[in-house]
């Protein structure tokens, strides 16, 4: 027993690859040492090798089993260090489950696949973005990046995390983001001066254009500022589309004091819980002008909102499309289909 002791004590602190070499070379050698002892009972090595894996399962069929004595001492040494060595091979392969769990859940592990899209900042809008994109989209991967968050807010499944500094390298490589789509940077909630709040939003968007310069690769950047009167301050970062928190609200809020009913509008638009939804298409070839576009669009079941930028599109009706135009429509999930 104390030499039993022993050898678990030493086993137990082995690698997993150790651990796994050493249970295949027990079973293996076993196998052949059954059959070497008793080549009656087991006519070949695959009848041993069979018998050894069902011996160190515990599963214990009965169908081939050792009749002589050698063949049985070595049977019960077996049963205590081979499936000794087996049992510790498969606590190994739950260990490692369970800290690969613990490490995604905790944000400590690398993101592999590309094509996914990156949120930076965790907060209520980040919640409701989210919850948004996944309901439009429930496919699309989505990484978030947070340094206060302990763990994932999220199923594993849903969001994949990353807890880090955004600022850093190290933390948006294991983002992935020289492959991402796409980053949206949210602006700290935590942080209650404005300027404070932006200034570590411009420090967090220079950093992904460092990093897209490093790899060669055009990120489409868009973030959160609370003043629009602080844009100066990412004229060094390619940002593409500036999110202004707090004029967007109070622009709302004048809309629809001039406009009685325009906030609903807008909300309705903005999201599509009554079944229609924003989307972009591309202009078929045979819309010359913004007029065949709309009429185009509308004939397929949608609105035309804006071609590229421009939402003027009634007042440019005869003039041609832009090259490669991108159209920004609303219509319903059904209706999209007829665009497909």
């Amino acid at each position: 027993m104390y030499f039993f002791g022993r050898f678990w004590k030493i086993i137990i602190n082995f690698s997993f690859q150790a651990i796994v070499l050493m249970t295949f070379i027990v079973i293996l050698s076993a196998a052949w040492l059954f059959r070497y002892l008793e080549p009656a009972t087991f006519p070949s090595y695959f009848d041993s090798l069979w018998y050894t894996m069902v011996t160190s399962t515990t599963v214990g069929y009965g169908d081939y089993y050792p009749v002589s004595v050698r063949g049985r001492i070595f049977a019960m040494v077996f049963f205590l260090y081979g499936i000794m060595t087996l049992t510790i091979f498969i606590g190994k392969i739950q260990q490692m489950l369970s800290d690969y769990k613990r490490l995604r859940e905790e944000g400590k592990l690398d993101y592999k696949k590309s094509g996914h899209v990156i949120f930076i900042g965790y907060g209520k809008k980040t919640m409701i973005t989210i919850k948004e994109v996944k309901s439009a989209s429930p496919g699309m991967e989505i990484v978030l990046i947070d340094s206060k968050l302990g763990k994932n807010p999220y199923d594993e499944d849903y969001v994949f995390f990353i807890s880090g500094n955004p600022a850093e390298d190290e933390t948006l490589l294991k983002a992935n983001l020289p492959v991402a789509d796409r980053v949206f940077i949210f602006s700290d909630e935590t942080i209650e001066d404005d300027l404070a709040a932006d200034g570590t939003t411009a420090l967090i968007a220079l950093g992904v254009e460092d990093l897209s310069n490093e790899y060669n690769v055009n990120m489409h950047t868009t973030v959160e500022i609370r003043k629009a009167t602080h844009k100066q301050r990412f004229k060094h970062a390619k940002v593409e589309r500036f999110i202004y928190s707090y004029e967007s609200v109070g622009l709302l809020f004048a809309r629809e004091c001039l406009h009685s009913g325009s906030a609903t509008l807008f909300n309705d638009l903005l999201s599509n819980e009554r079944g229609s939804d924003w989307h972009q298409i591309k202009a078929k070839p045979e819309w010359k002008t913004y007029k065949d576009a709309a009429f185009g669009v509308f004939s397929l079941g949608a609105t035309l909102i804006a071609v590229n930028n421009d939402l003027d599109v009634a007042a440019r009706a005869a003039e041609p499309l832009p090259e490669n135009a991108t159209l920004t429509i609303v219509c319903s999930d059904i209706s999209i289909t007829n665009f497909n």
